[in-house]
């Protein structure tokens, strides 16, 4: 059975007002839990459904156990969408900042836009001025930095974190293990190149924020043109 298939299937015995340990029950091939609730998680079981379910649940409040989770996953997309919102009120009046607006593109070009808040790059100067960004605007406290790189064989490691140590501002003490790459037709000859660098940490507040400025930037530019187009017709 194909995996659409046995979504389809795992959907239509929820629909029924099935339990997971039912529908595991039922279904003819292997499946974990989490894919059963992570397939179920918007239909809407009845009343009456729910009624059962307690009646057979231990404790019998599995409308309670169901609804819990669900209820936190939603206040956190209300969270999510009144950062966001916050941040693309905030354009308008960081437009004229030019860290703010350098930063911001760079971090749109070169950035994380999932899990965590990240830059890799190979270029020196850029990723210091991203540090100066992530520092000065964002406020990031130093503790919070981790920093990888990406090398080739045959570089040193140890002056590659010296060299990279010095540019960002971070101690070597928090890079994490380098990942090494092996020589092949990528094989970087260039002296001068002191490998890939990647410097993240975790702020999942911060990431939803830096995404609502990208909007707000989206937003003010298309506004600004439609101002434009319509001044000219």
């Amino acid at each position: 059975m194909k995996r659409w298939e046995q979504k389809e299937l795992v959907q239509s015995l929820r629909r029924q007002g099935l339990s997971y340990r039912e529908i595991l029950a039922r279904v003819p091939f292997s499946l974990a839990r989490t894919t059963i609730s992570a397939w179920c998680r918007d239909i809407e079981l009845t009343p009456e459904q729910f009624d059962r379910l307690d009646r057979l649940c231990r404790g019998g409040n599995y409308r309670g156990r169901l609804l819990g989770p669900k209820t936190i996953q939603r206040r956190r997309r209300e969270e999510v969408e009144a950062i966001k919102a916050t941040a693309r009120a905030e354009v308008g009046r960081l437009f004229g900042n030019e860290l703010w607006l350098a930063g911001l593109m760079l971090y749109w070009a070169e950035g994380s836009k999932s899990h965590s808040v990240a830059v890799t790059n190979s270029d020196p100067g850029l990723m210091h001025l991203m540090m100066r960004w992530f520092r000065e605007v964002c406020c990031v406290p130093e503790e919070k930095f981790r920093v990888q790189l990406h090398l080739h064989s045959g570089q040193d490691e140890s002056s590659m974190k010296t060299f990279w140590s010095g540019i960002l501002g971070i101690p070597v003490h928090q890079f994490t293990k380098s990942y090494m790459k092996q020589e092949g037709t990528g094989h970087r000859k260039n002296v001068l190149y002191h490998g890939t660098v990647r410097v993240q940490f975790y702020n999942e507040n911060l990431l939803q924020k830096i995404l609502g400025w990208i909007d707000g930037i989206g937003d003010f530019e298309w506004a600004a043109s439609s101002t434009g187009r319509a001044g000219r017709s």
